[in-house]
């Protein structure tokens, strides 16, 4: 009799996997009989074919407002790109692969890096310089170009900081808060700090973006985002003087004070609860910056920069007093004893303010930043001393000879302020006149207004008048376009108005 046997109609898996023949007998074949492996003939199927999909693109624009953003993959591919650059400086030079890839996110977010450098200047430069002039004028020629080379775009870290601190808000608030090239410059940040080599460019991203944060009412990241690039200016600055090379002494010199004004506004800037300051009076860098102050004003320039001898001095010398006037304000907000009386702090800012005003050579609009950072200090300085004395009146009885001082110097920082406000009021005709003021000028205006408003309660006379209340207020609304820290203002000052 000849045997019958029965076949699979397919392949066994074991045979397929391994692109053998296979006799299909049944149960089992022979290969798999002689192993006594278990044979199955389960029909094999092809995986479906994924569709393809169109690689994410490196710049996302919004639907419902201005709005453009980094994509994902835009973060994911900096991060990558300079996280393999593993030697060698990263900002100072132009790395190929992250030239070309800054070049292509800025092409595609149609960024116009002549209008943010010419923004750039009177809004950030003007009174806290962090990048020399000539390398923006480089930046700029290396984008300028008739036929740009991508993978020869120097500084490339630095132009998307540039972008960072220069765009436009919406009314998102998530838009700011959450912005993904925000978050990316703060993750490439701490990949730069992490390098074994110190790059002056990380300290000048750093500010960059605690300038962003200031703008946009985020303190306290900027508190963490100063503080460690305040470490790593002090180890550049020892480094310059071990190796006697003047031009990086005289660079850190200058963004020593740039940092000290930055430090001074992120307080001062603060509505409540303020932050305690990262380069305190106390702290060496002060100390080697009132100890580089020469006595009296240093001649004007023929030409005035924001780093010429005399801006570098005024600012220096108002930062230098505003320290001790926001460590007592920290120290009586936080139930602390102040290591300075206010006697003494008040002679120190008072002291600033008469050099700074002082005629027949007032300083002028090139110093308002200054001007209005000094007068600001004055008048938070007897707020605070006002509160303080008012809480600690144990019978309404009549004042004290503190009290009778305090409400004096209240009474007339008051009426500067708000002389201020009022230029500020003249000047500002139109919401897009404030992209080209400076930012911590406008900042402390602002503030300092608020600080009036929020003073009435000590006052039986009012500094301002109804109409100027409305003028002041539609500057607020101004102001908030362009850096949201302007909302918690708005929002402050109607509330102070409320108890007028």
């Amino acid at each position: 009799m000849i045997a019958v046997t029965e076949k699979a109609s397919n392949v066994c898996a074991y045979c397929r996997v391994r692109k053998q023949r296979c006799d299909r007998n049944l149960p089992r074949c022979q290969r798999c009989a002689a192993k006594g492996r278990h044979c199955d003939y389960t029909p094999y199927r092809e995986p479906a074919r994924q569709e393809y999909r169109e690689p994410e693109t490196l710049i996302l624009h919004s639907d419902t407002c201005f709005h453009t953003e980094i994509s994902q993959r835009g973060s994911t591919e900096l991060l990558h790109t300079v996280m393999a650059c593993r030697e060698g400086p990263l900002i100072s030079t132009a790395n190929p692969k992250l030239s070309a890839l800054v070049y292509e996110i800025l092409d595609h977010a149609d960024v116009d890096m002549a209008v943010v450098l010419a923004e750039f200047g009177p809004c950030i430069s003007q009174w806290c310089p962090i990048i020399p002039q000539d390398l923006l004028d480089r930046c700029a020629n290396d984008l300028v170009m008739q036929t740009p080379r991508p993978e020869r775009v120097n500084y490339p870290l630095i132009l998307l900081c540039l972008w960072l601190v220069t765009r436009r808000t919406c009314g998102n608030t998530d838009h700011i808060r959450k912005c993904e090239l925000y978050r990316t410059l703060k993750l490439l940040l701490a990949v730069l700090q992490s390098r074994p080599e110190l790059e002056l460019g990380g300290v000048q991203v750093g500010m960059l973006i605690a300038v962003y944060e200031v703008g946009h009412g985020m303190q306290r990241q900027a508190v963490q985002t100063i503080a460690s690039c305040a470490s790593l200016l002090k180890l550049l600055e020892s480094d310059a003087r071990k190796n006697n090379i003047e031009e990086a002494i005289a660079l850190t010199e200058w963004l020593q004070v740039s940092m000290l004004m930055l430090d001074r506004l992120i307080s001062l800037s603060m509505l409540s609860d303020p932050v305690s300051l990262i380069l305190h009076s106390t702290n060496p860098t002060c100390k080697a910056i009132a100890g580089r102050l020469i006595p009296g004003m240093p001649a004007p320039s023929p030409q005035e920069t924001p780093i010429s001898p005399r801006k570098v001095h005024i600012r220096a010398a108002v930062a230098l007093a505003a320290g001790p006037v926001l460590e007592y304000v920290y120290a009586r907000q936080h139930g602390l004893e102040p290591e300075q009386s206010y006697d003494q702090i008040d002679d120190i800012i008072a002291d600033c303010i008469k050099v700074l005003v002082d005629k027949p050579q007032p300083h002028t609009w090139l110093h308002c930043d200054a001007i209005a950072m000094a007068f600001l200090s004055h008048i938070l300085l007897q707020q605070t001393q006002m509160t303080h004395l008012s809480d600690n009146m144990v019978h309404f009885t009549v004042p004290g000879p503190d009290y009778t001082k305090a409400h004096l110097a209240l009474k007339y920082s008051r009426r500067m302020s708000w002389d201020m406000v009022r230029i500020a009021i003249q000047k500002i005709q139109s919401q897009e006149e404030i992209q080209r003021l400076p930012f911590a000028g406008l900042c402390c205006v602002l503030r300092a207004g608020i600080a009036v408003l929020e003073t009435s309660e000590f006052m039986a006379e009012e500094v301002m008048e109804p109409e100027e209340i409305v003028e002041f207020m539609k500057i607020m609304d101004w102001f908030d376009v362009r850096w949201s820290i302007g909302r918690e203002y708005a929002r402050k000052a109607e509330e102070a108005l409320c108890r007028v």
